[in-house]
């Protein structure tokens, strides 16, 4: 099957090419191949390659045995509705409405983002070949089109200070959050390893190594499981040394946090002395690396393997302590916890170390045996006590955001980060955002039946046809009703151009 696509160069000329579907019987799937026919003229004629002359339309269509026309007849339809239409619906759009009114191609950025995930020069063909094409883009001006170049202009737009501060002063208010004070916030960070040349990129540890990166962080309410604020800083600043900054930042939008669940990068004397100072409540995993976590292993690691210790995670069996103490001059309470199956694991490591190391040097047989009475042993502290029972429930809601991040990275395509301009970087990171908000209402929505994925591609098959004053919805199916129903969007059967 073949049809014509049009393409529109820098220069405002129009092409026309003979787009034909071929089967691979390498890859086992269909590909499409490209063939250039001619410019077009602007009364839609193609012009033959290397010639002046307008050749007979009639003779060039029944040649191709399709008809020709300056846009698409048949465009897909299912998947742009569906996000663009959502996108209306969810909670960045009041808040960010007037950025959608000053650039109206963000809308479409935005959709094609959550659909086709990728470099965004392909923004601009996927576009073409959508119902945004006849609803939204065929009265645009040519400085709206989704070419590179404009694209690197709204997200310069985004990256304004101004805009950000305009969208979360909105945002984070917004009934869909809930109320501003008293929030309790998941915060952690996350990676972004990039070769881009700013200042803004720095080298930092991650989990291969060290690299130029980014630091993103991000704060997440506890009880909805939306993300609520983020920061980027560069790769070289410690996540310890950003958290009093972050809940500044918070506080300034009028957002007063009364519960920080943290990782263990945001543990230090600074950092628990700062939210006791401010009331606000915490649980935290303690590294390794500190005094506490050492007193503690010294003076309640032995013992801890016992029947009255023992408790349930799920299917797991654990073994737990609470002990309450003082945490650097506040009362508070270390839960000290043993997970047999990771016990069994450190001593085997343990093990296989000393067994292949050098007879030469000396091995610290001091750092071994604490290494030793430690095997498998994790500690969480607070400072209001929790159950025992629920303390491991209530840490591991901190793999929330690890979905957040791992949503960005996979399902948004985050990494690479192509941008290099400061304020392009900053408008990225922020589209960014505002994706996952998206994506994140839209999985709720959806995930009793279908992933976000699955939806997108059977809501794709679902086309529509363009007439000239009308564009006329063909019927769906079962599946396609029920995504539309379940992100409550009615299909409709006409639309008016």
């Amino acid at each position: 099957m073949s049809y014509i696509r049009k393409k529109i160069s820098k220069s405002d000329k129009v092409s026309a090419f003979e787009i034909t579907a071929k089967w691979d019987p390498v890859k086992k799937q269909s590909r499409c191949v490209s063939k250039y026919l001619g410019m077009i003229d602007g009364a839609g004629n193609i012009l033959a390659k290397g010639s002046r002359e307008k050749p007979n339309r009639s003779q060039k269509a029944s040649k191709l045995g399709v008809e020709f026309c300056q846009e698409n007849l048949i465009q897909d339809f299912g998947n742009a509705y569906l996000v663009f239409e959502f996108l209306k619906k969810s909670s960045i759009y009041e808040p960010l409405r007037f950025a959608f009114e000053a650039y109206p191609e963000l809308g479409s950025l935005m959709t094609y983002r959550l659909c086709n995930p990728g470099p965004m020069y392909n923004c601009q063909p996927w576009v073409e070949g959508t119902v945004l094409q006849t609803l939204v883009h065929k009265t645009l001006e040519k400085a709206q089109r989704l070419s590179s170049q404009n694209i690197s202009r709204v997200l310069a737009y985004l990256g304004k200070e101004s805009v950000q501060r305009t969208f979360f002063s909105t945002y984070l208010k917004s009934e869909k959050l809930g109320a501003a004070n008293g929030k309790k916030v998941i915060v952690d960070a996350t990676s972004l390893p990039n070769q881009i040349k700013s200042d803004f990129n720095a080298w930092g540890h991650s989990d291969d190594g060290i690299e130029r990166q980014f630091r993103f962080h991000c704060v997440v309410d506890l009880k909805t499981k939306n993300p609520i604020y983020y920061r980027t800083v560069p790769g070289n600043i410690t996540d310890v040394s950003t958290l009093e900054t972050t809940i500044a930042e918070l506080k300034a939008f009028g957002v007063e946090s009364s519960f920080a669940l943290l990782d263990a990068g945001f543990c230090s004397a600074n950092n628990l002395k700062y939210l006791y100072g401010h009331g606000i409540d915490f649980l935290t995993r303690i590294p390794a690396s500190r005094v506490v976590y050492k007193d503690m292993i010294k003076t309640h690691a032995a013992g801890l393997e016992s029947l009255e210790n023992a408790l349930k995670y799920g299917k797991r069996v654990l073994f737990g302590k609470t002990v309450k103490t003082f945490l650097y001059g506040n009362e508070g309470y270390v839960y000290i916890i043993l997970d047999p199956t990771k016990k069994a694991k450190d001593i085997t490591q343990l093990i296989e170390e000393r067994d292949g190391a050098d007879k030469s040097n000396q091995r610290d047989e001091e750092c071994d045996a604490f290494t030793f009475s430690r095997a498998g042993i994790f500690m969480l502290a607070s400072s209001k006590e929790i159950p025992i029972q629920d303390v491991m429930g209530s840490y591991y809601m901190r793999q929330t955001v690890e979905q957040v991040f791992g949503y960005s990275k996979d399902d948004l395509d985050m990494l690479p980060i192509r941008r290099h301009s400061e304020a392009t970087i900053r408008g990225y990171l922020f589209l960014q955002f505002l994706l996952l908000v998206v994506f994140l209402e839209l999985r709720r929505l959806l995930e009793q039946k279908f992933t976000v994925e699955q939806a997108l591609l059977h809501a794709r098959q679902l086309k529509c046809k363009i007439f000239p004053n009308q564009i006329v919805v063909q019927e769906p199916t079962r599946k396609q009703k029920d995504i539309f129903k379940a992100c409550s969007i009615i299909v409709p059967t006409s639309l008016g151009i």
